[in-house]
């Protein structure tokens, strides 16, 4: 009995010298990474703007009586070709002969024009002038009024008399015009065809 209990004093005094009693060891004090700071989203591109409507064009009506003035143009008109066909046959075949002639009558087409005025009692006149020596000369001057407008083109009805200093013996009884846009008016003569007349 007593050599057990020795062997136990034994048994417990070498477990406590082989550090049974011992602490643990302490472990690293590890501390966590800070998280990476998160980048904000990226904004959507920004839309387009819309561009702006495009102005509306003007009727053939208010082209008309807006009180401008339209010179006429000679290289777009019907005339340029019948003009072409006379001098080549006038300069009988001479170029530079030829190309004076159309030159003289492009001059002279250049200085004519036609406008379409109001008078103090509202009424509305067709207008056409020439040069005469250097100063202008009212070839036509005829009332009207505006007797339909379909699409571009505008049916006029000419009144009274031709006051101008080369009046017509007889008004037609309706003149039509083209209006294609707001800078060009187009009237088609019986004889000379298709006149065109830009904005001045």
């Amino acid at each position: 009995m007593r050599r057990s209990l020795i062997a136990a004093v034994s048994l417990f005094a070498f477990l406590a010298a082989c550090g049974g009693g011992a602490e643990p060891p302490q472990t690293a004090d590890v501390t966590p990474p800070e998280p990476a700071p998160v980048e904000p989203a990226p904004e959507p591109p920004a839309e387009p703007e819309e561009a702006p409507p495009p102005p509306p064009v003007p009727t053939a009506t208010e082209v008309v009586t807006a009180g401008s003035t339209f010179m006429f143009s000679f290289a777009d008109s019907d005339v340029k070709q019948a003009t072409e066909e006379a001098c080549e046959k006038s300069s009988k075949k001479d170029e530079a002969k030829m190309e004076a002639c159309v030159a003289k009558v492009a001059d002279a087409g250049a200085k004519e024009g036609i406008r379409f005025e109001k008078d103090e009692e509202g009424g509305w006149w067709w207008v056409s002038f020439g040069d005469a020596k250097g100063k202008e000369q009212i070839f036509n001057k005829v009332k009207f009024t505006i007797a339909g407008e379909e699409g571009r083109t505008l049916k006029l009805k000419p009144e009274g008399k031709d006051a101008g200093k080369r009046p017509m013996k007889k008004l037609p009884e309706e003149v039509v015009i083209e209006v294609p846009d707001e800078t060009t008016v187009i009237m088609t003569d019986p004889k000379k065809g298709k006149l065109v007349y830009k904005k001045s």
